[in-house]
């Protein structure tokens, strides 16, 4: 799994896996969950404080932050490789920052 991370981060992995695997399926499933998660222990703190369950919610929804970032990273060099044609590199860098930008917001 680490070495993979790595293949990612360095833009080793083939673009269609670093952006539909990596990015799309996993970083999406990542999102959702502690989307997720961050709104149950908004939940379940209801009508107590929200001292300490605000910033949790608050940790939770930031925590994907790092892979998300990853990803984008490992996308975009992907796309950088000799294989890849011009249009397909800009397409995917796009959609790729775009898709960033969306799960950061979300």
């Amino acid at each position: 799994m680490l070495a993979s991370l790595g293949d990612l981060w360095t833009g080793r992995l083939p673009l269609s896996a670093a952006f539909w695997n990596w990015m799309i399926f996993w970083g999406f499933l990542l999102n959702l969950a502690t989307t997720m998660a961050s709104l149950a222990v908004l939940v379940a703190a209801a009508g107590a404080p929200h001292g300490v369950a605000g910033g949790l919610s608050v940790a939770l929804h930031l925590a994907p932050i790092p892979y998300n970032i990853l990803c984008l990273v490992g996308v975009w060099r992907s796309a950088g490789g000799r294989d890849v044609a011009p249009i397909p590199r800009l397409i995917t860098r796009t959609v790729a920052a775009i898709w960033t930008g969306a799960m950061l917001v979300i």
